[in-house]
């Protein structure tokens, strides 16, 4: 028995084996068989000497400049700059106040954006060709214009940088549900806060003042030192940024009371955390963003207007907070009979909130979600290593660390991507939107898997 398992994992492997090879055969003969083709042939020799490509997209090329947009079906798929190197300013909106600034029209324009919008923004193109890009692999492309091989794209490989270019689509209807979504997530976690909370804080304020320390303090700038030393593009720089200015996640109570922890005091930073956001989220992102915008090449403006992120967060947090506190204490009987179902309608809905920020999105979710996989995976640890240090620098209980472990390591990104697909904020910048929605998904594996991991341990000081 043991011996025919063994020839059969042998097999397996030996078949996976033998693909890897044929795959990596095909690319390197499609590579030799490109280099040797030159521009200006038509696609009938095109097709003797490579033959039929795997696939083809009939496409729509705008010039400006140097610079191409592709277009198919009316909705732009593609920016190839002619040059990566050159410095194109990303701008996420107009700025009416810099009039006589010259800016290349091409950087207003996104992967993802219809072409009246994008002639609205960047004007007519210098030059507009009909064409059709040949793929021979994923990775080897042939540009046809007019019937000619017009360039040759060998070892296409998606980068960081072309998440600075897209921008996720979310129709209004989308963005009122994300939003009334938050409103009874933050409602629900109202709900758990007790005025005798801020009565235990004032007694024994220490946990809570590191808690917030970790959270307010620590993690942002810790972030920003791994942005500093992992240089990612610049709007996945910004919405790491964004995710370490949030506050606690809704789940953080429920988790931390999983692991152990001290749930009076994680209550107690839920509380804390979420009415400090209504500043402290705002001026986290303005000051480390402006910070990271002076020691960088950032190429994304950072014009963003305070005033209305603001504004947005106290209408987000601020707003159904001073609801449901009203709601707990106007109806005290009601509100311990509908808590604990709130608390589990508010995780269902915050994995209907990021399901929903990803659906019309997923096809760019699957083609990039590699780029920013360990990305968001070495942020998470970072995270939840903060809040552990931070609670065992200060030498406190074992149960109150785990609950400051958690509170530093599950963020609001909920938050995060309200913000994110705010047309007068970020306009669903792409490297933004993916950080902040594959952190919602990863940190509540990341906290419960931390959570189960501690509820076997005693806690022992």
């Amino acid at each position: 028995m043991k011996r025919a398992k063994a020839q059969y994992a042998k097999l397996i492997l030996t078949t996976l084996s033998l693909l890897l090879f044929s795959v990596s055969v095909k690319a390197e003969s499609v590579s030799k068989r490109l280099k040797e083709l030159t521009t200006g042939i038509d696609s009938v020799t095109l097709v003797e000497q490579m033959g039929q490509p795997t696939y083809k997209d009939v496409v729509t090329r705008w010039f400006y400049s140097a610079d191409q947009v592709v277009i198919i079906n009316g909705k732009i798929t593609d920016i190839r700059l002619s040059n990566r190197s050159h410095n194109i300013n990303i701008r996420i909106k107009r700025d009416k106040t810099r009039k006589s600034e010259v800016v290349a029209p091409i950087s207003y324009l996104r992967i993802g954006m219809d072409t009246n919008e994008a002639l609205q923004l960047a004007g007519s193109p210098s030059a507009e060709i009909t064409g059709s890009d040949w793929y021979y692999t994923k990775r080897h492309r042939v540009e046809l214009n007019q019937g000619k091989v017009d360039k040759i794209d060998l070892h296409l490989r998606a980068s960081l940088d072309t998440l600075d270019w897209i921008r996720l689509n979310f129709t209004s209807g989308g963005l009122l549900f994300m939003n009334i979504t938050l409103a009874f997530i933050m409602f629900g976690v109202a709900l758990e806060i007790k005025f005798e909370s801020f009565k235990n804080l004032a007694k024994n304020p220490k946990p809570v003042l590191v808690g917030a320390i970790s959270q307010f303090i620590a993690l942002p700038a810790l972030t920003f030192l791994l942005v500093l030393l992992i240089k990612p593009s610049p709007s996945v720089a910004m919405g790491m940024i964004l995710v370490a200015a949030c506050p606690g996640g809704n789940i953080s109570n429920f988790v931390s009371s999983l692991a152990k922890g001290n749930v009076a005091l994680s209550v107690s930073l839920t509380a804390v955390a979420t009415l400090s956001a209504i500043f402290l989220t705002p001026f986290n992102f303005a000051f480390w963003g402006s910070l990271y915008s002076e020691a960088s090449d950032l190429v994304i403006p950072f014009n963003i207007d305070a005033w209305e992120m603001i504004k947005t967060v106290f209408i987000l947090l601020g707003i159904p907070i001073i609801a449901g506190l009203w709601f707990a204490r106007k109806f005290p009987v009601t509100t311990e009979k509908v808590k604990k179902p709130m608390k589990w309608l508010s995780i269902l809905f915050f994995f209907g909130f990021v399901v929903a920020a990803l659906a019309s999105n997923f096809s760019y979710f699957l083609k990039f979600i590699h780029l920013i996989l360990l990305i968001v995976l070495a942020h998470n640890a970072l995270a939840l290593l903060t809040g552990f240090s931070i609670a065992s620098l200060f030498k406190l209980p074992r149960a109150d660390r785990r609950t400051i472990t958690i509170e530093t390591g599950i963020q609001n990104s909920g938050l995060g991507l309200v913000l994110i697909f705010n047309p007068n904020l970020f306009n669903g910048l792409g490297g933004m939107a993916f950080i902040a929605a594959w952190w919602g998904i990863w940190h509540i594996l990341s906290g419960m898997s931390l959570a189960t991991l501690w509820a076997r341990k005693p806690l022992n000081d």
